[in-house]
């Protein structure tokens, strides 16, 4: 599959995201500025405005109070207020308390829409004392006006003596928003460029160590997993990356470690017996035809290497199971004082022959849950080990002990012991402790890795207690089940012998 072609993999980079994202938040920030800063300075205008028309209007009505209702004088006024030159354009209109107009500006009087008579709703609010303003539109005018309609009352005797209209032309304003819009366009695209570039600079810097994780990551290989990635010590969420990755790098290390002395260890045991089988055949070759004995030796002792690799394999399968997850152990209630009574008598028979002692302790009756022929292959692994390891006239002994939340059933023998700094290690797959536990004694160094699989899985542990020259203790805790306390056992617990136990009572 070809790789993407450069350009399309600069936008699929974080580093474009990143400056993508941040540049859309900060439009859509600015976008939202404009927009409040565009109403509220409109607002603001049309607030100025109106305290203008207020003022304007208060300087009118001291005009008409001297004038003492001279309609002539104030209409003059109202003419020279309009024709001069000001910044807002404002125009008159009074009227009396009936709607009758009594004087209005030239202004006024060429806004024919303006000039309509008041109706009967503004004249009611505004001898109720209420100001009514609206934004009209006038066809000759290419901008609108502000209409404002209040009522005048007389200082003296505080009531409502005039109507006065007002119309301010909203041009100016206009071009002042006109303005503020033309600014905004202008500095929002010059705003938008900047963000990029600090963005994608800002992005760049924040990006630097996922590059320097990413190179130094492409150079690790299977042959050089003792590299690690150099940390920032910043505590950031990158240095945690780093350490992160580092442990997974160790990891993996670990693994391919033990992978690769898996695999020699594997090879190791399954060479001596494929050595020995061609050895025989090539001795039964040389032998005479007519020596019937001979081939059959050779025939008998290739049937001991081939079940000798076919246990290895087996258990090598076992443990690929566990470790894939795809080996299910039961759950079942399981008399575990009959299993332990089992597995001892059946090596009873192998410590005799081996002329050791068996001890075999009064087993309490227990019951946990767990896979019955699992157990059994437990316990009869460290009694196997125990057997293995223990010389002539030696002692193994097994032992169970219940306490209020676990089983613990002990397999001790009188042994060669375990040396402190190779205790750990027992439980790894082909391990044996050098200088004694050698090949000879048949075992292929898997027993005690299937024995920790299996406790495990039950959710118990191996304990090791071992000294070198007086012998080790195997020790197995399993959980019991919740009101284990409750349950009565149906059969009574059996001794070595097979004898039931006395009943106390």
């Amino acid at each position: 599959m070809s790789s993407p072609r450069p350009r399309l993999h600069f936008f699929r980079r974080a580093r474009f995201r990143l400056t993508l994202y941040y540049t859309a938040i900060q439009l859509l920030f600015l976008v939202l500025l404009a927009i409040f800063l565009h109403y509220r300075s409109a607002r603001s205008m049309i607030t100025e405005l109106e305290k203008f028309v207020r003022d304007d209007t208060s300087d009118l009505m001291a005009v008409v109070a001297d004038q003492k209702d001279n309609w002539a004088e104030v209409q003059k006024k109202l003419d020279f207020e309009s024709s001069g030159e000001r910044y807002y354009k404002l125009s008159f209109r009074l009227l009396d308390l009936e709607g009758k107009v009594l004087a209005l500006s030239r202004s006024f009087r060429e806004a024919a829409p303006a000039t309509r008579p008041i109706s009967e709703e503004e004249l009611h609010d505004a001898l109720e004392g209420e100001t009514r303003q609206e934004i009209v539109y006038l066809p000759e005018w290419p901008c609108p006006h502000l209409f404002v309609t209040r009522p005048w009352t007389d200082p003296k005797t505080r009531q409502v003596r005039y109507v006065v209209q007002t119309l301010a032309y909203l041009e100016p304003l206009e071009k002042l928003s006109r303005r503020l819009r033309r600014n905004l366009y202008s500095v929002i695209p010059l705003f938008v460029l900047i963000s990029w570039f600090a963005g994608y600079a800002l992005a760049r810097k924040v990006l630097k160590p996922v590059g320097q994780i990413s190179r130094t990551a492409r150079q690790i290989t299977s042959s050089s997993l003792d590299e690690r990635l150099v940390r920032s010590k910043s505590g950031d969420e990158f240095d945690m990356l780093a350490g992160t990755l580092n442990d997974m790098i160790g990891r993996l290390e670990e693994s391919f470690a033990l992978t690769r002395q898996f695999a020699a260890d594997a090879a190791h045991e399954l060479r001596t017996p494929l050595t020995v089988l061609r050895g025989e055949a090539e001795l039964a070759l040389r032998s005479s035809p007519q020596d019937a004995e001979a081939y059959r030796d050779v025939l008998e002792s290739n049937i001991r290497e081939y079940d000798r690799m076919i246990h290895i394999i087996t258990q090598l399968l076992l443990l690929a199971q566990a470790d894939a997850g795809k080996m299910v152990v039961g759950r079942e209630p399981v008399r575990l004082d009959e299993l332990l009574t089992e597995v001892a008598d059946t090596f009873q028979v192998l410590t005799d022959h081996a002329q050791l002692k068996l001890d075999v302790g009064a087993f309490p009756e227990v019951v946990v849950n767990g896979d019955r022929a699992r157990l059994h292959e437990l316990f009869a692994n460290l009694l196997d080990n125990a057997v293995k390891y223990t010389p002539l006239g030696g002692r193994v002994s097994i032992t169970c002990t219940r306490g209020p939340e676990d089983v613990r059933v002990a397999v001790a023998d009188t042994g060669i012991g375990i040396p402190a700094e190779q205790q750990d290690k027992v439980f790894q797959r082909f391990y044996r402790v050098e200088g004694s536990r050698s090949r000879d004694t048949g075992g292929a160094g898997l027993g005690l890795s299937i024995a920790r699989w299996i406790a495990t899985a039950h959710g118990g542990r191996v304990e090791l207690q071992s000294a070198l020259g007086a012998g080790s203790t195997f020790t197995v805790v399993l959980p019991l089940p919740v009101g284990a306390e409750s349950q009565v056992a149906t059969e009574p617990a059996r001794g070595p012998d097979g004898s039931a136990a006395a009943e106390v009572g």
